[in-house]
């Protein structure tokens, strides 16, 4: 069948080319260019849930799809936090996470750096009036940088991870 209409169907073709703006090639090449120098290779990120509604974790994700394809810029999720450069907290901080999270920190290898992402680790979203939540993180890790919005697209992600590499790296 396809023989009778392989001059009418064209073949296929990557999307990254197509979907990409500019915007996101100048992010990919400059992330790119910042992991290199200061990692000398990988970015690797410990991500840990603490109570969130999960509107976080799905933006994360999409940097890891074929549009965004973060991971060939040399970002990469690890599962053991020995290994990780950056701590990710998304969500509030339940009173049963509390304690994890700064177990969590503890093990982080030196120079510890954490990222609060979105805006229920500064107590900015409707959940924070409840027994079971802790008070802000930005008061246990002063040196935290903040990727803020309910929940931030993931262009924003990438400027702001940009913008940390740059400045605080």
């Amino acid at each position: 069948m396809y023989k009778l209409f392989q001059d009418k169907v064209p073949f296929a073709q990557s999307n990254e080319n197509r979907f990409k703006d500019n915007e996101l090639r100048r992010l990919d090449r400059l992330i790119k260019k910042q992991i290199k120098e200061k990692f000398s290779s990988e970015l690797n990120l410990y991500i840990v849930d603490s109570a969130s509604c999960s509107a976080c974790e799905l933006e994360l994700q999409t940097l890891f799809n074929p549009l965004y394809n973060i991971s060939k810029n040399g970002v990469k999720v690890v599962y053991e936090i020995e290994k990780a450069d950056i701590l990710i907290i998304t969500g509030l901080v339940s009173e049963n996470m509390y304690k994890e999270i700064l177990d969590l920190y503890e093990q982080l290898k030196e120079p510890k750096r954490v990222i609060l992402f979105g805006d229920c680790p500064l107590f900015k979203a409707p959940f924070q009036d409840t027994f079971a939540i802790k008070r802000p993180l930005e008061f246990e890790f002063s040196s935290a940088y903040n990727i803020s919005g309910c929940p931030p697209e993931p262009k924003r992600i990438l400027n702001e991870l940009l913008h940390y590499l740059k400045e605080y790296i």
